[in-house]
């Protein structure tokens, strides 16, 4: 599984840089929770996902984000058949971090041989880029 998460984080970073909603949607479970330190964001609804995605794309059109660096730290499977996966951020415009390095923890499932999240802890939330508030 260890390859899977590989997979997993080159995809939930290259649907940012690369602009695919579709991407980033193929690898979520609704309602999916992003745990910011703000506050705790849900989304319910394929056009909830649809808007944060927007919101994050224009974060990283705003910074000129050009590679989002996503390194696994460990990989842990859980009593229930889940699955934490915790790894480091980097977000680089050219050779320049844009913003610091973070680590973040999700919740995976096994889903057909391919991890998909249900849940992020210490997830960036695009409102200290972009100033708008997540409803």
């Amino acid at each position: 599984m260890d390859t899977e998460f590989e997979h997993f984080l080159t995809d939930i970073s290259h649907a940012f840089t690369g602009n695919d909603l579709e991407q980033w949607r193929a690898r979520l479970i609704l309602p999916f929770s992003l745990i910011t330190k703000l506050k705790p964001i849900v989304l319910r609804t394929e056009d909830a996902v649809a808007h944060n995605f927007q919101q994050y794309r224009l974060a990283v059109e705003m910074m000129n984000m050009d590679l989002i660096d996503r390194v696994p730290i460990t990989l842990e499977e859980c009593p229930d058949g889940t699955w934490l996966g915790t790894f480091r951020t980097r977000m680089l415009s050219g050779p320049n971090l844009a913003t610091a390095p973070y680590t973040s923890t999700a919740l995976l499932h096994n889903i057909d041989g391919r991890f998909r999240m249900s849940s992020m802890l210490n997830a960036r939330g695009h409102q200290d880029w972009t100033g708008v508030d997540e409803a």
